[in-house]
């Protein structure tokens, strides 16, 4: 997220630097006007990229240490089109249910797809699982989460 923050101002910047050069040396020549013209479309399509990670679209961030799983929604893979498949997470990083859940878009894995709905029929029963992230070393790790079940008293313990 820290790097949608820096694009969002690089793009806010560079165009108030771009308007304050036209405006105050409106000497300049033609080609440098239009190139910077330019390239302040260029910042804003920068800028409308960085907003994806605030406007509700799937995050393609690393995901957080540890989180709550909410939902999900999966695409398998179709080999006929081609499609890789692709796996979407609603999840919170903290139990306090205040604050907002955020999606995150993951590579399809089929041992993560099954985990994942196990979880979540579980959790339909009245389980508490807190996920974990342990490390992204093969692909058998399943993108490196694991799931463990908690107690509702432990996921609602006040601070």
């Amino acid at each position: 997220m820290t790097i949608a923050i820096l694009g969002l101002v690089a793009g806010f910047m560079l165009v108030l630097v771009i308007l304050l050069l036209v405006l105050l040396k409106s000497n300049l020549h033609f080609v440098w006007k239009i190139l910077l013209v330019l390239l302040a479309g260029g910042f804003y399509v920068l800028q409308y990229e960085s907003l994806q990670q605030f406007a509700g679209w799937p995050a393609d961030d690393a995901l957080p240490e540890k989180f709550v799983l909410i939902a999900t929604d999966v695409r398998e893979p179709n080999a006929k089109s081609g499609d890789a498949g692709v796996m979407y997470w609603w999840l919170r990083e903290s139990a306090d249910s205040l604050q907002p859940p955020r999606v995150y878009r993951l590579p399809y894995q089929a041992d993560l797809h099954e985990k994942s709905q196990q979880v979540m029929q579980q959790q339909q029963a009245g389980s508490q699982f807190v996920a974990t992230t342990t490390g992204r070393s093969s692909a058998s790790a399943g993108l490196g989460v694991s799931f463990r079940k908690i107690s509702k008293a432990k996921r609602h313990r006040k601070k």
